[in-house]
């Protein structure tokens, strides 16, 4: 048996085992209710909360699947960020006039290639099924709350050898590879404002979630005072089990899993 197909098999039971430890927190959550002795406005007040609980989970979801899509952007321009830092190498190889023509020959064949694996990555890094490095990812809304207004926008630029400035330039001689250092400048110039971008904007999500993470935990304790349940508690034990499952899911997602394995093991 693969490893792939271990991991996959795993993250199928780990599945079953989350799914039935949130059916048993909804069944606890669903039955929380107003203590009698507590008056109307207390139930009206307590749903109130709980709305505005789903709303932070339903947003925090929404941020941790950005950086998912940014991570994943990155890891893709740290890829063409090292074929770009090659071909650099390669331009300055090329700029000596001492080459053979077989030498030159073998660089120029490299450079190409480096150049086909950079359009490689842009066309088939994704999250989602969206190609984040082809220009898919503009304005990209993500909630950040659960009011309105509490949004913020992405957008990722494409990163091929065309938008990059690359697409024209060799190194079959001096003067051409020379042409090509200065594109190649330019085009790492510009991966690393994405790169920057990216993690700025990462960092933006991370704020909000934890802003996001502390005003959910007041709220929880606040529902847990108006209710016969320790809502607190389930409540943040059910987001972590989700979190969990979705995690579980993109391991099983990219493990090479049969599908009747998968069905033998759902039985």
């Amino acid at each position: 048996m693969r490893i792939n197909e271990v991991s996959g098999m795993w993250a199928i039971r780990q599945l079953q085992l989350l799914s039935g430890q949130q059916s048993g927190l909804i069944g606890q959550l669903s039955r929380a209710t107003i203590p009698f002795n507590q008056d109307v406005s207390s139930s009206a007040i307590a749903e109130r909360l709980k709305a505005q609980i789903s709303g932070y989970q339903r947003a925090m979801y929404e941020s941790h699947n950005a950086i998912g899509m940014l991570s994943t952007a990155e890891a893709g321009l740290g890829s063409i960020h090292s074929a770009l830092n090659r071909l650099r190498e390669l331009a300055v190889q090329a700029s000596n006039s001492t080459l053979s023509d077989s030498e030159r020959s073998a660089l120029q064949e490299e450079y190409s290639q480096l150049l086909q694996q950079i359009n490689a990555t842009s066309q088939n890094v994704s999250y989602n099924n969206i190609r984040v490095l082809a220009g898919e990812v503009t304005n990209f809304s993500v909630q950040t709350g659960p009011n309105e207004g509490q949004r913020m926008t992405i957008t990722l630029p494409a990163v091929d050898s065309e938008r990059l400035g690359l697409s024209n330039t060799n190194v079959t001689n001096i003067e051409n590879a020379q042409r090509a250092l200065e594109a190649i400048d330019r085009a790492t110039e510009s991966v690393s404002r994405t790169r920057s971008y990216i993690g700025a904007t990462t960092n933006r999500l991370l704020s909000a979630i934890n802003e996001m993470s502390g005003t959910m935990i007041n709220l929880t304790s606040s529902v847990s005072r108006l209710t016969d349940t320790d809502f607190a508690r389930s409540t943040m034990e059910l987001f972590r089990t989700q979190l969990l499952q979705q995690s579980s899911l993109i391991n099983l997602i990219h493990s090479n899993v049969s599908r009747q394995s998968v069905l033998r093991l759902l039985r």
